[in-house]
């Protein structure tokens, strides 16, 4: 990568985050990802459920509907990217059968790709000439992991399904770069046999020069433990070596999927620093929805920015939450209250513990996908007490968007059931 630190390249943008934006809305949200050194965006366009196929595009194939139809979020999306400077990689057809079926039923997944055909031809022949700078590639839609997809039978099938779509598209000379962007468990094998199965899957598909393998990391989503990383990038990037020109990029993962908060940018740094020893370049999912102005505080943005311009994120904790109180409600039920604190950039989130013990945290929210109630500065514990007396001891510490933690506030309390 050109900076000697890792900045990410892209992001995932779902269309129900976009459903409602205007021409203006989009503007924004590719200057916020221009501004973050960001180039790539990928985006799904249609899903199937049963015998009904929605699209977020205007299609003239039979059974089709509009998900949204009082908008066209793929021309939205493609016009305005293209005055931006933003490369757009689109998703064809997902059935969400998909975890049901997978790579056991081959019939199945062979009928999905010849409807993912219908759906790039068509999106191919209204929008490249149109938008030919924006629309830049494709994206396998289908999430492969190595539960579903654990043996060599079930990559020959995932195989032939990825040439059915690459075949159709280089006869229809409509063939552009392919993002495939699997993911990873730990709990369900090692990565050593993973990479051999991808590097069977590479040795018997017609992936060619400028496609795009792009694992996501899996952090996010629980798969793995930020210290399983290292081993399973390491072993993929093996298996990407053995097909020359395919390209390894990374799909950091943005969330905390525990409470589907956004990660501290520590965290996301550290994910970052480990794969870039590996990669060619780094997507991720997704800053448009975990760390974009246009959908949470631009606390995130703004210390992004600043970690882009000096290659180090700033480190200045935030003040302790003052005044910490606890008062005991009814026999098990304890008030806890606090003043906020402040930081040089703003307050993201606070963590409560009780006797050493995390038992309740706040965030700041998204505006589309988080909870109603944004950042708390209280919260009733509801401990287990015995007929003797208690000793509770309380903390709370608050968290900048850096990730750095305040000094805790403390309060001890005693209380018995009596």
């Amino acid at each position: 990568m050109a900076n000697i630190y890792p900045i990410a390249n892209g992001t995932f943008i779902q269309s129900d985050l976009v459903e409602n934006w205007d021409d203006e809305k989009w503007q924004s949200e590719f200057n916020y990802l221009k501004q973050a050194n960001m180039d790539y965006i990928v985006m799904s366009t249609s899903i199937t459920t049963g015998d009904i196929t929605k699209t977020i595009f205007q299609s003239n194939i039979l059974g089709m509907q509009m998900e949204y139809p009082q908008v066209n979020i793929v021309d939205m999306c493609l016009r305005n990217a293209q005055k931006c400077g933003v490369k757009v990689f689109l998703g064809l057809d997902y059935n969400t059968d998909w975890w049901k079926k997978s790579g056991n039923d081959s019939k199945w997944l062979y009928t999905q790709m010849e409807r993912g055909n219908l759906i790039a031809n068509e999106l191919y022949t209204k929008y490249h000439s149109k938008y030919p700078n924006a629309f830049y590639g494709w994206y396998f839609v289908y999430e492969v992991d190595n539960l579903s997809f654990s043996c060599k039978h079930q990559f020959s099938v995932l195989s032939n399904a990825i040439n059915i779509n690459l075949n159709y598209l280089k006869e229809k000379k409509q063939r552009l770069p392919l993002m495939i962007s699997p993911f990873m468990n730990s709990k369900y094998g090692t990565p050593k046999k993973y990479a051999k199965n991808w590097t069977y899957l590479f040795k018997h598909t017609d992936l060619e020069k400028g496609d795009i393998f792009c694992p996501q990391d899996s952090v996010g989503g629980g798969g793995l433990n930020i210290g399983e990383v290292k081993s399973w990038f390491c072993q993929l990037r093996k298996a990407v070596d053995t097909k020359p020109g395919l390209l390894f990029w990374a799909n950091v993962e943005t969330f905390n999927h525990i409470n589907w908060s956004s990660a501290p940018l520590n965290r996301f740094i550290k994910q970052m620093n480990i794969e870039s020893v590996y990669v060619d370049n780094i997507m991720t999912f997704a800053y448009s929805h975990y760390y974009s102005p246009n959908n949470i505080n631009d606390g995130f943005h703004k210390t992004y920015l600043s970690y882009i311009e000096k290659g180090f994120l700033e480190n200045d904790p935030p003040t302790s939450p003052g005044n910490l109180r606890a008062k005991q409600l009814q026999k098990n039920k304890i008030s806890l209250s606090w003043e906020p604190s402040s930081d040089n950039v703003g307050i993201y989130g606070y963590e409560v513990y009780c006797n050493n013990v995390m038992i309740f945290s706040t965030n700041v929210q998204r505006l589309y996908g988080g909870k109603k109630a944004d950042l708390l500065t209280n919260f009733v514990d509801t401990p287990k007490l015995n007929l003797k007396e208690q000793k509770l001891t309380y903390e709370v510490s608050a968290m900048d968007f850096a990730g750095n933690m305040s000094k805790p506030s403390k309060v001890i309390i005693h209380c018995s059931l009596k």
